[in-house]
């Protein structure tokens, strides 16, 4: 009797295991996550850092909207007319999240900073920024832009301040932080590129 206990007890162990084992091998695993990636919206250092593409665009037109995660999100054609960092050209399709900004303008143009989303086949402002108005990339960038980047790019037009943010770009995913400031060391001031 014992040993008909025991071997009941065997049986049922290898049934459990062997149940076990198929389960875990045909449960759906776990995707894998993408992580966001902190860097100052303000500093175009780590802006250019953190996009994939950075580019002056004019606004033809909205086209409507689409939903990512529950997050609405507002579509726009724009035409490219010079990249800062990337080789997109012709007309895209840029994402902005309504209510953080003012939706942008059919003519107006913008430098965008962005990521790209379904493929490539649109190209998300990144969180937190604004696409910056633009309509003369031979302009003097402005107080705004000189303060994001320690005051490096005094005198400059917007172009070559954003030149400026690409070739002294940040990437923050591999900056540690200064123990005694808690900062990255992209919060310290770089030389201006006329200096």
């Amino acid at each position: 009797m014992r040993h008909r206990v025991r071997l009941g007890a065997a049986a049922a162990l290898v049934l459990a295991a062997s149940g076990w084992a198929t389960y875990t091998s045909y449960a759906p695993q776990p995707s894998s996550v993408e992580s966001l990636t902190l860097y100052d919206p303000t500093d175009l250092r780590e802006v250019a850092g953190s996009a994939e593409n950075v580019f002056h665009a004019g606004v033809i037109r909205r086209t409507g909207h689409r939903s990512l995660g529950g997050l609405e999100q507002e579509l726009y054609e724009v035409r490219v007319d010079r990249n800062f960092k990337g080789r997109l050209t012709g007309v895209v399709t840029v994402t902005q999240s309504p209510g953080e900004d003012a939706p942008l303008t059919p003519g107006e143009s913008y430098v965008f900073a962005t990521a790209a989303w379904d493929g490539g086949a649109g190209h998300a402002v990144l969180s937190g920024t604004k696409p910056h108005p633009a309509p003369d990339l031979g302009a003097a960038a402005g107080r705004a832009t000189d303060r994001a980047a320690g005051g490096a790019g005094r005198g400059l037009t917007v172009a070559e301040r954003w030149l400026w943010a690409v070739a002294h770009q940040v990437d923050v995913t591999k900056q540690p932080l200064t123990p005694a400031t808690g900062t990255s060391p992209s919060a310290r001031p770089m030389q201006s590129p006329r200096a």
